[in-house]
């Protein structure tokens, strides 16, 4: 009798984890469960009945659960698609495990991470690079993005160093593109990695226009662990093509990125607020711990998505004007306007009204400082192909 209680207790074991059980071993349990059920023969039958009298009608089905298995069947594996495999090389499938399922519903095989340990290369510091070294992060922000496009050929990642978000998005985004200046970057990742696409060069020279034209036309989806010390010029450089960018989900410095999602009142609040709120929709998703870096920074970081329209606004202003206002604003925060914008309101004989002109710029919603523009200079159009945000403004790009 005891010897039947173990018999089911195996059963049972092997109900909860049938699904991944090789299909020789499934076999075998079956039978196992087969001669369970039967219980032997006669004598067999006496056990069965007197071990049910005292377990109930539950016990009873756990016991035909080797005539289950043999109706069932052994599993069966995913099919594999041929052409992703043979398009790795013939030198095997390096940097590749199990398969998996991408949203157009080809199967190809698992990625996996690359080696993230600071015996592969060391982090430069005149690269500001902290590479993301927990899987768990890293997965969160993975799935931070979310892009429609067919095999992801939309979705461009910046800054991919050693591939710990990179994997993860090839298993999702088969036909993404990845952006990295480091040379030993793009060496690794071309090695562990062969069927990526790496472009080698700044994220502040990618023409995103031309991106957005290789993704078939479709708005790009960035995603990227920036470096801390030009996190500010990269975003102004995404809000500038912002037509052809539909969602960024971008890793900076906590205290930056309380500033992008910040609102009027707020000792944060600036032209980093004014600017990606007048383009898109910030949204701080999370928190991030310096012990998730390699090496780790010495403050926190934050996970930020900006949702961009898939048409620029248009304010009816000269957005050049606004760039003008605004750091003439900030850059003497604690003053009233119409103490800080003394010397605009003099050269274009413009009195602001005691509404506008007694509060500090900190106050004004984004809209009013697209309004304070239009006071100071009128209605205007921004010239074509003018990065607004980013780099030097002459007089010709300012209407008189």
């Amino acid at each position: 009798d005891w010897l039947l209680l173990a018999c089911v207790l195996l059963v049972i074991g092997e109900a909860r984890t049938h699904t991944s059980t090789t299909p020789s071993a499934h076999s075998a349990h079956a039978r196992l469960g087969a001669r369970v059920a039967s219980g032997g023969g006669e004598r067999g039958g006496m056990r069965e009945a007197a071990f049910m009298s005292c377990c109930g009608s539950n016990m009873r089905r756990l016991l035909r659960y080797g005539s289950a298995l043999a109706a069932i069947g052994p599993p069966r594996a995913p099919p594999v698609n041929r052409q992703t495999v043979e398009a790795v090389g013939g030198g095997g499938l390096q940097g590749l495990s199990m398969a998996t399922s991408t949203p157009s519903g080809d199967f190809r095989p698992r990625v996996k991470t690359p080696g993230q340990g600071a015996d592969v290369y060391k982090a430069k510091q005149s690269l500001g690079q902290n590479f993301l070294v927990d899987q768990n992060v890293a997965r969160r922000i993975v799935e931070s993005l979310d892009c429609p496009s067919e095999n992801g050929k939309a979705v461009v990642e910046v800054g991919p160093g050693k591939g710990a978000l990179t994997a993860m998005l090839l298993n999702k985004y088969p036909d993404m593109t990845a952006v990295e200046i480091d040379e030993r970057s793009v060496e690794y990742l071309n090695e562990k990695l062969p069927m990526l696409n790496v472009e080698h060069k700044s994220v502040l020279d990618v023409d995103w226009g031309e991106q957005c034209d290789k993704a078939g036309g479709s708005q790009l989806s960035v995603i990227g662990n920036l470096p801390y010390y030009i996190t500010s010029q990269i975003l102004f450089s995404v809000i500038d093509a912002a037509p052809h960018i539909r969602r960024a989900v971008i890793t900076m410095q906590l205290e930056v990125a309380q500033r992008v999602c910040a609102t009027p009142g707020g000792r944060t609040y600036g032209i980093l607020s004014v600017v990606t709120q007048l383009y898109g929709k910030p949204t701080l998703l999370f928190k991030i711990p310096p012990t998730v870096f390699q090496p780790a920074p010495d403050v926190d970081s934050a996970l930020i998505a900006v949702e961009f329209p898939e048409v620029k606004p248009e304010y009816g202003i000269n957005m050049c004007n606004l760039r003008t206002v605004l750091r003439a604003a900030f850059q003497q925060r604690r003053k009233m306007l119409r103490q800080s914008l003394k010397l605009l309101l003099k050269e274009k004989g413009v009195t602001l009204p005691d509404e506008i002109g007694t509060r500090r710029p900190e106050t004004l919603a984004p809209l009013e400082f697209v309004e304070l523009t239009r006071t100071l200079f009128g209605d205007g159009e921004t010239p074509e192909g003018i990065n607004v945000w980013r780099g030097a403004l002459g007089d010709k790009e300012r209407d008189s």
